[in-house]
């Protein structure tokens, strides 16, 4: 299961000027509390379609919306639970989504698979456009999904103490389980 703030940012800027480096900062909003400010500093590069810029996303409407279970979660307060540093690994950011949504997907090492998509009309890339021939190779975590089911895998046996408890994992590949070997 992913975090997925999107319904509670009120602004963030992710910033990948530096090769291999993700970094910015997001505020969150909370409903009767000052916004959530989390500094991100993140292990990898942007898609190409944006890699070496700055990416500008914000929400005209943040709320709780979702603690009546309509978003998979039921907690008031729920983001209370948002590190205020998050520091990982990138997994996917892009502007080319399949839905048309902009699509920021991070590794935290607190909060696990945080994700978040973004209607293209709240989102902008600032910067100017870089030639990707005179950047290294995109610094990418291919197997970083694989790790992430494997992780929680373990979390569920511990769990249910059930050794054969097992998660799978639902995306563009198909359904893939923590125990099975990459897919081409």
């Amino acid at each position: 299961m992913a975090f997925r703030p999107a319904p509670n940012l009120i602004e963030g800027v992710l910033d990948n000027s530096v090769p291999g480096r993700v970094s910015g900062w997001i505020d969150f909003y909370r409903e009767g509390k000052d916004p959530r400010h989390c500094v991100l500093n993140l292990d990898g590069d942007f898609h190409d379609d944006i890699r070496g810029r700055i990416l500008h996303i914000w929400n005209e409407h943040p709320s709780d919306a979702g603690v009546d279970g309509s978003l998979g979660r039921i907690e008031a307060g729920f983001i209370d639970h948002m590190n205020a540093r998050q520091k990982g690994k990138v997994g996917d950011i892009t502007l080319k989504h399949a839905q048309g949504y902009a699509y920021v997907e991070w590794y935290s090492e607190r909060n696990g698979r945080v994700v978040m998509e973004i209607p293209p009309s709240q989102c902008e890339v600032l910067g100017p456009e870089v030639d990707l021939a005179t950047l290294p190779p995109r610094t990418s975590h291919p197997d970083i999904f694989q790790s992430y089911l494997r992780e929680l895998a373990v979390a569920l046996r511990k769990q249910t103490k059930n050794p054969n408890a097992t998660v799978l994992g639902v995306g563009p590949k198909g359904i893939r389980t923590p125990d099975e070997p990459e897919r081409n």
